[in-house]
């Protein structure tokens, strides 16, 4: 358990990635292919749920 800021807002959450991801915060974000590439177009670091949650309304 790891706790990172948010790439894009800054706010702090705790990471699972490395331990359980399926309990990680962003686990329960669906992304389709396109909103995961624009995400890895823009950050190379975990983003939180608020922010993913953003991204997963994108057409």
């Amino acid at each position: 358990m790891k706790e990172k800021s948010c790439q894009r807002c800054g706010s702090k959450f705790i990471c699972m990635h490395d331990e359980d991801i399926t309990k990680c915060q962003c686990a329960s974000v669906k992304l389709n292919e396109k909103q995961l590439a624009l995400i890895k177009s823009q950050y190379s670091d975990c983003l939180c749920r608020d922010c993913l949650e953003l991204f997963s309304k994108i057409d």
